[in-house]
């Protein structure tokens, strides 16, 4: 079972842990290139500084599991309430529970929050296509893709390309 609660600060040494080991282009499909490479504790905490103390849009989320242990993270951004639609990214589980359907899960989860807690209608995110689990684990959630765009980011002379994926609320 998957629960959300607010970022701590605390939970940065959990986001280190989890990037660890992870090679540097895994690392990148999270971070979008918003990060360095390895990521520092001083990283995390002006992201912390930034989306709970200073941005009035967005705010950072951990995922919980049965025993309180922090197994994920998402960031919510752009939320707009005229609109009723927020963008989620910075979406990573801890490597543990990969590959044990938690992700689907998961996902559902920030689904779940986005629509039923913040009242949204739309979510929307962007997943690079070599990740080709994590695609698969929002459309097995809901989102569906709506285009494609192969020169979504440039890094060290690299082009990823990114699907925009949607969901929309039932209600």
């Amino acid at each position: 079972m998957i629960r959300l609660r607010p970022y701590k600060p605390g939970d940065a040494w959990n986001l280190l842990e989890w990037w660890e080991n992870a090679g540097e282009e895994d690392f990148l499909m999270w971070s979008c290139g918003e990060f360095s490479y390895p990521l520092t504790i001083e990283e995390l905490d002006g992201y912390f500084a930034r989306w709970c103390l200073q941005e009035t849009d967005g705010w950072p989320m951990t995922a919980l599991d049965e025993k309180g242990t922090p197994v994920g993270h998402f960031l919510v951004r752009k939320a707009d309430y005229e609109d009723a639609e927020a963008r989620v990214g910075f979406i990573v589980t801890a490597p543990e529970i990969r590959g044990k359907g938690l992700g689907k899960e998961f996902a559902g989860q920030i689904l779940r929050y986005v629509f039923q807690v913040l009242g949204m209608k739309k979510a929307s995110l962007a997943v690079f296509d070599k990740n080709t689990q994590a695609k698969a684990c929002y459309e097995a959630a809901g989102f569906k893709t709506v285009s494609h765009i192969p020169d979504h980011l440039e890094y060290k002379g690299t082009v990823y390309g990114a699907y925009e994926m949607e969901a929309y609320s039932n209600e």
